[in-house]
This record gives C-alpha cells, sequence and structure tokens, in this order.
C-alpha cells in the first residue's frame, strides 16, 4: 500500500512539472511586445514579429524607407522606426526558413529588382491585421502588391550602418525590401494618415515567409 502511494505521489509530482513547463511555455510564446521585448519570431507560423512607431513626418513627406532601427543614420527618415536590429531580423528570417537573396549591390543597374524568399508584411492597427500595402501610397496612388523579398544585404547593412529593416523599393542595404519597383526607384512613398495610427504610436508589424 505504502508502495502505491509512493508511486501516485510520484507521477502527480512529474504531471505538476510537465503542467508549469507548458505554462511556461505558453507564457513566453505569448509574451507582449514591448521596449524591452520587442522582437519575436515564430517557427510554426513562419513570422517574425516587431514593434514599431509611427513617425508621422512621411504622411506628408515622401520616403523610401518602411522601417528603420532609431539608431541606424536613416533612424528618422522611415515611416516607421524600431528599437530591432536589422541583424536580429535577419537572423529571425533564417531560424522561420527564409533565404535572402543578395543580389544587390550599391554598384547595381538601376531597375534590378530584389531576390530573395517573399515575404507577406502585415500592419496590426486596432487590434486587426492588414497588407502594409493598405496602409501606403506611391506617388499619391494606392498599391496592390510592393513584392517584398528577404533581400539579405547584412555585409553592407553592417559597414553602412544605416538600420535598414524594410525598404519600399528594392534595396542593396535593406534586410527586406520591395521587388515591384527596381533598385534607385527613389522617394516616392508616403503613409496614410487616414490608416495608420497618429505620430508616435505603436504598430505592430509582421514578416510572414511564403
Amino acid at each position: 500500500m505504502k508502495k502505491k502511494s509512493l508511486l501516485i505521489s510520484f507521477f502527480a509530482s512529474l504531471l505538476l512539472v510537465f503542467g508549469i513547463f507548458a505554462a511556461t511555455s505558453v507564457t513566453t510564446q505569448a509574451a507582449k511586445l514591448t521596449k524591452d521585448n520587442p522582437v519575436q519570431y515564430s517557427k510554426k507560423n513562419k513570422t517574425v514579429t516587431m514593434l514599431t512607431t509611427v513617425n508621422g513626418t512621411y504622411f506628408t513627406q515622401n520616403t523610401r524607407h518602411v522601417i528603420v532601427n532609431v539608431d541606424g543614420t536613416n533612424g528618422n527618415k522611415s515611416l516607421l522606426k524600431t528599437d530591432v536590429q536589422p541583424k536580429t531580423v535577419y537572423k529571425d528570417l533564417k531560424k522561420v526558413g527564409a533565404k535572402p537573396g543578395d543580389n544587390l549591390t550599391k554598384q547595381s543597374k538601376a531597375g534590378t529588382k530584389v531576390k530573395g524568399s517573399k515575404i507577406n508584411v502585415y500592419f496590426v492597427i486596432n487590434g486587426k491585421k492588414m497588407r502594409a500595402e493598405k496602409a501606403v501610397q506611391v506617388n499619391g496612388k494606392n498599391v496592390k502588391n510592393l513584392n517584398f523579398r528577404f533581400g539579405g544585404n547584412m555585409a553592407t547593412n553592417n559597414k553602412m550602418k544605416t538600420g535598414c529593416v524594410l525598404c519600399f523599393d528594392s534595396c542593396p542595404v535593406g534586410t527586406v525590401s520591395g521587388a515591384k519597383y527596381g533598385f534607385s526607384y527613389g522617394e516616392h512613398f508616403t503613409g496614410k494618415s487616414s490608416v495608420l495610427p497618429k505620430d508616435g504610436k505603436q504598430v505592430k508589424v509582421i514578416m510572414q515567409v511564403k
């Protein structure tokens, strides 16, 4: 009888340990994005999710930068700012299965388009996920698909220290950029103030490998 009781206690302890472990895992996976924890990745969903802040300057002024790290030399030139480093996004995208194109350099011919795994980019606004294209314009007009790709470019990115994470047009520096418009297309992009939150507000951005 005593032996049976010991066995029951042993298995009960095991269940308790596994329960705590499972709860901890769920909590870790579902941890809220904050300034101290601004990025997460999910192998299951093939996503990298980061916290950004709206830069309202580019509701009216043109830019070619979607997301730039705040400490980069282009830190104030993007529609969205982030504390996330390009190298972190690069590593996390590779962890979830993306392959970098690495086909562009600063010497590439104008019009050359970025290659790499296709990345769907989503903005989460007021709790709703929408394609990034719905929140931006090109030359004042809507655009259906910017065809974002995992360009890679870490050697150039590290050397230039621009902080570029996501660019509208094909870029030899940005970690991810749009293949719809070739290299050197220029600063013709603005955010929609009617869709995006106000200047200084936070937006969660999801990059999903397709």
